[in-house]
């Protein structure tokens, strides 16, 4: 998950609004700080957006509203007029900046080692297996478990790809059951 929030802008002459997409944000939660016509957006004490404005605006009239889905702030301009882009060219929120890259590697070799450890039971236990044995298998071993599987309508699953290689695999169902064909 990316530690940078979307934001997007609209702007009238007068007024230019701020957009930053934040789930769970309370309005008690909420803090918005100007200084200089650089603006940080903070939820929780986290910065979530911040950077430094095209233009001036006037602070004594902020209005912040947070929904559950995102943070808003109504900004009015000292000047009307219209700008070419709500930040200063370079002057992007340094939220990206600060976003720390993660060794995908290591999550995966950690995700690996915890679902090795975790203790599965009944068709859980038993999907695992076979998702083993297919992840660890030759080509030839999935190639018969492929074909097994889908002739037998699920009822036979094979890894020996000599011997199925040129017969169509049989319906066998369980001993208790019987097969019938559906007609459509």
């Amino acid at each position: 998950m990316s530690g940078v929030p979307r934001f997007d802008y609209f702007q009238t002459e007068e007024n230019v609004t701020l957009t930053v997409l934040k789930k769970g944000a309370k309005l008690e939660d909420c803090k918005v700080a100007y200084s200089e016509r650089y603006i940080t957006v903070m939820v929780e004490g986290k910065i979530i957006f911040e950077g430094k404005l095209q233009g001036d605006v006037d602070q004594s009239r902020f209005e912040v509203n947070c929904t559950p889905a995102k943070v808003e702030v109504k900004m009015p301009k000292l000047a009307t007029g219209r700008w070419a882009a709500l930040l200063e060219k370079g002057g992007s929120h340094p939220a990206a900046a600060s976003f720390v890259s993660k060794n995908w590697d290591a999550v995966e070799k950690q995700v690996a080692e915890d679902e090795e450890k975790e203790e599965l039971e009944g068709d859980a236990a038993v999907n695992r297996m076979f998702k083993k044995i297919y992840e660890d298998a030759s080509d030839d071993v999935k190639k018969a478990m492929i074909k097994s599987f889908s002739e037998s309508n699920g009822t036979v699953l094979s890894t020996n790809w000599d011997e199925i290689r040129e017969k169509k695999v049989e319906v066998k169902p369980p001993a208790c059951m019987e097969y019938k064909k559906f007609d459509n």
